[in-house]
């Protein structure tokens, strides 16, 4: 071959080299981009009504032998979304169980998905040690409910009441609100912030605040890095009572924005409450 030929199919090789490299390259930095952020934690703390009991459950009709109330905490982290499904890593799972003269510890980690096709379902799944036992798995069934995500209420089961002797552990929870003050000494705030629904949502979002008085209000979305999103609300004034303010999932530029986990951040007479929640496909 003549020797400019030879340089020219050199040059064109690696040209070609260059562009399927960087081909890759791109590819790579937008599967590492789409990855779920592990700083989407939501730290749970169960609720009064939470319970670990044993006895009777199922097809049998006797009595229950322990009923106990349990205390504790646990992270859910998001994951992803399958066709039906928002699904969450469930970590650092550290609950109490009190008794006459000690108290028992439960420690596990799991998973939990809510979503459906016709009727919201979830499941909760859990492998817990009990006092330093080997591990036993928990399991709720796909079972109807979850529709107040956040918040989570379900029971799980060894044997998911199926047997005549189980136990049961009665979960109630919710990932709390962070309330803040900018003006200390105002006493407690006027108002709740009492989420978004419905969540995980996918078209459009409403975000749901109580006023005990008149109040002007500000509402702003955030994204993940905690960086801000959309103002829903500027100081605009509205009345003691329960209140809507819709988002349509849009950025200030109106641009769409992509799944994955969001803040709201309320602010009314000195306070800053903000919650999570989630944007699925």
């Amino acid at each position: 071959m003549h020797h400019g030929a030879r340089s020219l199919a050199a040059m064109l090789f690696r040209r070609a080299l260059i562009g399927v490299l960087g081909g890759l390259a791109l590819c790579w930095v937008t599967t590492a981009q789409a990855q779920p952020d592990s700083s989407t934690v939501m730290h749970y703390e169960l609720e009064a009504n939470s319970r670990f009991t044993w006895g009777c459950f199922g097809p049998c009709a006797c009595v229950i032998y322990s009923s106990q109330p349990l205390k504790g905490t646990f992270e859910l982290r998001y994951v992803g979304s399958d066709p039906l499904f928002n699904n969450y890593e469930v970590s650092n799972v550290r609950w109490i169980l009190p008794q006459a003269s000690s108290s028992q510890t439960i420690l596990g980690s799991g998973t939990y998905r809510v979503g459906g096709e016709f009727a919201v379902q979830h499941q909760l799944s859990l492998d817990l040690t009990i006092d330093g036992e080997p591990p036993k798995h928990f399991d709720s069934g796909l079972v109807q409910g979850g529709g107040e995500f956040p918040k989570i209420e379900i029971d799980i089961s060894l044997h998911r009441q199926s047997a005549c002797i189980d136990t049961v552990i009665h979960v109630q929870a919710d990932d709390p609100p962070v309330v803040t003050s900018v003006d200390v000494g105002r006493g407690r705030p006027s108002f709740r912030l009492d989420g978004v629904a419905p969540n995980p949502f996918s078209a459009e979002a409403s975000v749901r605040l109580t006023l005990d008085r008149a109040e002007r209000v500000d509402v702003d979305i955030y994204d993940v890095q905690g960086r801000f999103v959309r103002r829903l609300a500027a100081g605009i004034p509205l009345g003691a009572g329960p209140h809507e303010i819709s988002w349509d999932g849009r950025r200030s530029d109106g641009s769409m924005c992509g799944t994955g986990v969001y803040f709201v951040k309320a602010g009314a007479g000195g306070f800053h409450s903000s919650r999570r929640f989630v944007r699925a496909r």
